[in-house]
């Protein structure tokens, strides 16, 4: 398994440490499941050219998740 040092400004390090005691998970684990979920996201809005959304329990689009350049 390839390992990283990372330096992050103290706001980010203060999220994911947040994330991490939410999910009671490690913030290794915050981090690979964050890379997961935009390689997937990546795949659906960019090859196959799906909209990214948050609705609501109505089917009611809220937001819309754009993936820049």
């Amino acid at each position: 398994m390839a390992r990283l040092t990372i330096q992050f400004p103290e706001k980010t390090d203060e999220i994911l440490s947040y994330l991490a005691t939410k999910q009671n998970i490690s913030k290794t684990e915050v981090l690979r499941r964050a890379l997961s979920l935009y390689k997937y996201l990546d795949r659906e809005a960019r090859d196959k050219g799906y909209k990214v959304t948050i609705a609501d329990e109505n089917d009611k689009v809220l937001k819309e998740i754009v993936l820049t350049e």
